[in-house]
């Protein structure tokens, strides 16, 4: 049976923590404890977190993934971009504790450094994830994909630059965690048809991108809305944003 337009909400998280002094986009610091209610919030409405790579079983009414519960009715899919280190401190004991699991887009070139490509103009330093944290994740279920090398702005580098970005984080991303590298998000939300096309020819089978929306059977596959979620989304304010992407057409 074809499931016709669900309205699967793709969620998109940054940083879990406390904004420090000094943080030029503080909004992307939800707090532990927010990000606790959110989560509560969805379970105690019928949500069951579901992989990005189901997304197109659940459209066709194919049979989901092992371990996935294609009978659970409301499938929400979790994403966190960039990989920062706050992560495997806080979302991820939070998502294991509820048997929730998440995506999360690594900037393959930074992994077991540093936020260098917001440090360049002038925000706060940040640790991002190394491979023994991303292991742990895996192991209790966690996803991840690329969000490039670098986090450069694809559509503003020449073809030669973007196509590096796009394919060559896919391989480093092979080569490091030892497991394909199915899923991209596009830095800052940036993409073009051009960018979309080296991402097919990358072998990238699903791309995120910010548009704001739910995701449905007849979206572009290389390029899933996603909801932002800030650090001011306080439940209700969550909870409607949800309720309205969800009847978006």
């Amino acid at each position: 049976m074809v499931i016709a337009d669900p309205g699967i909400p793709i969620l998109l998280y940054h940083k879990i923590g406390r904004p420090p002094r000094g943080a030029r986009v503080p909004g992307q610091y939800v707090s532990p404890g927010l990000f606790r209610r959110h989560l509560d919030y969805l379970l105690a409405r019928g949500y069951a977190t579901v992989s990005l790579l189901d997304l197109p079983r659940l459209w066709t009414g194919a049979s989901p993934a092992p371990g996935v519960e294609a009978t659970r009715p409301r499938p929400v899919v979790i994403t966190f971009d960039d990989g920062y280190r706050c992560l495997h401190e806080h979302a991820f004991p939070a998502l294991a504790e509820r048997g929730m699991t998440a995506t999360v887009f690594l900037v393959v070139g930074a992994l077991g450094a540093d936020n260098s490509w917001e440090q360049a103009i002038g925000d706060v330093a940040e640790p991002m994830l190394s491979l023994p944290g991303i292991h742990e994740m895996r192991a209790q279920g966690m996803e991840f994909g690329s969000h490039t090398l670098s986090h450069a702005h694809l559509t503003q580098l020449a073809p030669e630059d973007a196509r590096r970005e796009i394919a060559e984080s896919r391989l480093r991303f092979e080569q490091q965690l030892g497991e394909r590298c199915r899923t991209l998000a596009y830095p800052y939300g940036e993409w073009n048809q051009r960018v979309r096309e080296m991402t097919e020819e990358a072998g990238y089978e699903l791309a995120c991108s910010t548009r704001r929306a739910s995701a449905r059977p007849g979206d572009d596959r290389l390029a899933l809305p996603r909801l932002n979620i800030r650090r001011y989304n306080v439940t209700p304010r969550f909870a409607y944003k949800l309720w309205r992407a969800e009847r978006a057409k």
